[in-house]
C-alpha cells in the first residue's frame, strides 16, 4: 500500500508513537500545523492559532483582522521528538471517507512499525476521529500496542451536523460586517463548511450511528488508556480596530461559534458549543474514553488542544511508562 508516511527515528530503547489525524485534515496537523488546512483543506489552521492582535502600529494596518499568527506552534510532534521517541504519522488517502477505509491503512502502518521497531512497544495517539480509528483497530488484539491516547475524540458521538442549516444566516451576518472584497471568500468558506457538516463521514459520528452500534472494543490488560477533552469552544475571533481615549486598539467583532450560537434556537444549544462543556466540535462528556485510566479536561478548543501543555506532558508520562 502506497502511503504518504512521515517517520522520525528516535532512541533504540524508546517506544514508537503512531499519530492518527482526524476527519478532513492530513498529517500536517501534527508535523506542520501552521501550513496545513482543515475541514477538507478549506480553512487554514492559522486562523485557529491566531491570538489577539497588538495595537495598530501604522496607518497601513488592516482595520479588520483575525489576529496575530504565531511564528511556530510547539505541539505534540516536536515535543516527543525532543524526548527521543520514535514517531510515525501518515495522511489518510480518504480523510472524509468511511472509517473502515482508514483501518486498512492503520493496519499497514502498524505492520511496518513492527518490522522497523520489532522490540519497541507502540502507542496509538488519535486526535478527534483518529481516536475512534484506533479504537476500531483495537477490537482485535495487537500485543505490540501498549497505550491508547485520544485527544478530543467523540467517544459517544458528536451532534455538530445538526447545525449545518444555520451556516447560511451566518454568511449574511458576516457580509454585513466585512468589506465587499471579502464576500467571495466568506461565501466559499461557509459553503465548504456546510458541505463538510452534512457529509456522510460526519454523520457517521452522530450519536447512535451504525458505527457506534457496531463498535465492539473493550479494555485489555497491559494497555494504558488516556483521554483528553476541551472546554473552550471559541475557535476564532474577528477583530475590528477601534479608536479610544488612549489610542487605537483591536476589539472582538465576531467570535465563532458565539455568533453562530446567537442564530440557533434554544433546542439546538449543543454542549459541543458551550463554554465549559465542549471544544466547539466535541463535548467534554463525549471525549471521555469509556475505560480510560486517566482523563483530563483542558481549557482548549478542538484544534488548540493539540498543543495544550497538559496534553503534551501527560502523554509523555504515559510513553515513559510503557
Amino acid at each position: 500500500m502506497n502511503l504518504d508516511l512521515t517517520l522520525h527515528r528516535g532512541g533504540r530503547d524508546k517506544p514508537v508513537a503512531i499519530l492518527i489525524h482526524g476527519l478532513g485534515v492530513d498529517k500536517g496537523i501534527w508535523t506542520d500545523p501552521l501550513n496545513t488546512r482543515l475541514f477538507a483543506e478549506n480553512i487554514s489552521l492559522k486562523i485557529f492559532a491566531a491570538g489577539k492582535p497588538i495595537k495598530q502600529t501604522s496607518k497601513e494596518d488592516k482595520k479588520i483582522t483575525i489576529g496575530d499568527i504565531p511564528e511556530r506552534i510547539d505541539g505534540l510532534w516536536p515535543a516527543l521528538i525532543d524526548e527521543g521517541y520514535n514517531l510515525v504519522t501518515w495522511s489518510q488517502k480518504r480523510p472524509v471517507g468511511h472509517i473502515d477505509i482508514v483501518i486498512a491503512e492503520l493496519k499497514e502502518v502498524l505492520s511496518r512499525i513492527l518490522e522497523m521497531f520489532p522490540n519497541s512497544p507502540a502507542a496509538l495517539i488519535g486526535h478527534s476521529r483518529g481516536g475512534l480509528i484506533a479504537r476500531k483497530l483495537m477490537e482485535k488484539e495487537h500485543p505490540a500496542v501498549r497505550a491508547l491516547i485520544t485527544i478530543a475524540t467523540p467517544h459517544s458521538g458528536s451532534s455538530l451536523s445538526t447545525i449545518a442549516g444555520y451556516i447560511s444566516p451566518l454568511a449574511s451576518l458576516l457580509k454585513k460586517l466585512l468589506p465587499e472584497e471579502e464576500h467571495g471568500t466568506v461565501t466559499r468558506t461557509l459553503k465548504k463548511s456546510t458541505e463538510f457538516l452534512t457529509g456522510e463521514a460526519l454523520k457517521e459520528l452522530m450519536p447512535g450511528s451504525d458505527f457506534f452500534k457496531e463498535l465492539s472494543d473493550s479494555p485489555a490488560k497491559g494497555i494504558e488508556y488516556l483521554s483528553f477533552g476541551g472546554t473552550e469552544p471559541r475557535l476564532a475571533t474577528l477583530y475590528k480596530l477601534k479608536q479610544g481615549g488612549e489610542g487605537a486598539e483591536f476589539v472582538p467583532l465576531i467570535e465563532i461559534p458565539d455568533s453562530l450560537i446567537n442564530l440557533l434556537p434554544s433546542s439546538l444549544m449543543l454542549e459541543e458549543l458551550l463554554p465549559g462543556k465542549g471544544d466547539a466540535l466535541v463535548s467534554a462528556k463525549s471525549s471521555v474514553m469509556p475505560w480510560d485510566s486517566e482523563h483530563y479536561d483542558v481549557p482548549a478548543n478542538h484544534i488548540t488542544i493539540m498543543w495544550n501543555r497538559t496534553v503534551i506532558e501527560k502523554t509523555k508520562e504515559v510513553l515513559r511508562r510503557i
